[in-house]
C-alpha cells in the first residue's frame, strides 16, 4: 500500500509540473536523492565538490523569447486532482511582484492531499521561485515538503553565468546533499511556466523546454495537436489540445510510468491551464482547474461571467472565462 500510494504521490507532483508548465504543473516533484550515488548526492557536513550532471549535447532546445505576460501579480489559479475519480489533492498557484520597483516576480504553490488520502499518505508541499520581471531567467527556487514523518527542504541557485545549478537538500535530522547540473540554461517551474504561456501557441508546432524542479531535470516537448472544446466547472471553453512527451529526464522512470498523456490550455491570449488527464501504471489521473481568484477585468465581449468561491473566506468573487488581459 504504502509503495502504490507514494508512486501515486510522485504523479501527481509531475503531472502538476507538466499542467503548470504548460505547456507546462501546479506544484512540482523534488525527487529524493538519498538513494544516488555519490557522485550526484553528497552527504555533509563540510564542503563538497560534485560531479556536475551534464545536459547532453545532442539535445537541440529552442532559446524562446518572452511573449505578452499571461498572468497579473495577485492572480491565483486553484486545480484540483483526482485520482481514479477520488478527490486526491488540491493545488493553489499565485504570481507577486517581489520588489518595490518591480524588476522581478515571485511564484508561490501550495500542494496538500485531500483528507481521505491524508489516511495514507498526509501531503503538506510548498514552493516559491524568484525569477526577473523581463526575461523571465530565474534567480532561486526554495521547496519545503511535508509527507507522512518527512520534511525536506530544497534550496535551488540559478547561475546563468556559469551555465550551472546547484541544489542543497536537508532533511529533518539535519542532513545535506548536494547536486549540481551543468549546461544549458534551465528555467524553474514558474518562470518556465510564464515563458511557455506568453508564446503565441500554433497548432501544428513542437515547443521544447528546459526546466529544473528541486533534484530533478527535465527536457519537456509541447506538441500544439488541435482546436477543440472542453467541459469545464466554468462552463464550455475553448481550448488547444497539446500533447506533452519527456524527451530527457535527469534521473527517474517518468516515461514508463505514464502510458498516455493530454493537457488542454484555454484557446485565448492566456493560455490559461485547463486540464490534463493521464494513463498510469496507477490508474487514471486528472488535475482539473477549478477557481480563478483576483482575476483581471475582461477586455473582450466574449467574457463568460461565472460565480466561484473564493477560498476558504467565503467571498463571492467574478470568474471570466475566457481571459484575455495584458501585461502586469
Amino acid at each position: 500500500m504504502y509503495s502504490i500510494s507514494s508512486k501515486w504521490k510522485t504523479l501527481i507532483g509531475q503531472l502538476l509540473l507538466l499542467l503548470l508548465l504548460v505547456p507546462g504543473s501546479t506544484a512540482i516533484r523534488a525527487e529524493s536523492v538519498e538513494s544516488s550515488s555519490p557522485q550526484t548526492a553528497i552527504q555533509q557536513p563540510g564542503p563538497h565538490v560534485t560531479t556536475p550532471i551534464p545536459l547532453p549535447s545532442e539535445l537541440a532546445i529552442p532559446r524562446y523569447s518572452p511573449g505578452r505576460r499571461p498572468f497579473r501579480s495577485g492572480e491565483t489559479l486553484v486545480y484540483e486532482a483526482t485520482w481514479m475519480g477520488i478527490p486526491a489533492a488540491e493545488a493553489r498557484v499565485v504570481l507577486l511582484d517581489n520588489e518595490s520597483g518591480g524588476r522581478s516576480w515571485t511564484g508561490k504553490l501550495w500542494l496538500r492531499s485531500s483528507a481521505a488520502v491524508d489516511v495514507l499518505y498526509r501531503m503538506r508541499d510548498y514552493v516559491y521561485e524568484d525569477f526577473n520581471r523581463d526575461d523571465l531567467r530565474p534567480r532561486e527556487l526554495h521547496i519545503l515538503q511535508r509527507e507522512k514523518q518527512r520534511r525536506d527542504e530544497w534550496s535551488v541557485q540559478f547561475d546563468d553565468h556559469q551555465h550551472l545549478v546547484t541544489s542543497a537538500k536537508r532533511n529533518a535530522q539535519g542532513r545535506t546533499w548536494l547536486r549540481e547540473f551543468s549546461g544549458g540554461e534551465p528555467w524553474g517551474p514558474f518562470s518556465g511556466a510564464m515563458l511557455a504561456l506568453s508564446l503565441r501557441l500554433r497548432v501544428g508546432e513542437t515547443y521544447t523546454f528546459d526546466v529544473f524542479s528541486g533534484g530533478n531535470r527535465y527536457v519537456l516537448a509541447f506538441n500544439v495537436a488541435r482546436h477543440e472544446s472542453v467541459d469545464t466547472s466554468f462552463g464550455t471553453v475553448q481550448a488547444l489540445r497539446i500533447i506533452p512527451s519527456v524527451v530527457w529526464l535527469s534521473e527517474g522512470k517518468f516515461r514508463d510510468e505514464v502510458s498516455q498523456a493530454v493537457l488542454w490550455v484555454s484557446d485565448d491570449a492566456q493560455h490559461l491551464p485547463l486540464r490534463i488527464e493521464v494513463a498510469a501504471f496507477v490508474g487514471s489521473i486528472r488535475v482539473d482547474l477549478t477557481a480563478v481568484l483576483n482575476a483581471p477585468q475582461p477586455n473582450t465581449a466574449a467574457a463568460v461571467e461565472q460565480r466561484i468561491q473564493a477560498g476558504e473566506s467565503g467571498k463571492r468573487l467574478p470568474l471570466l472565462i475566457p481571459i484575455a488581459s495584458g501585461g502586469p
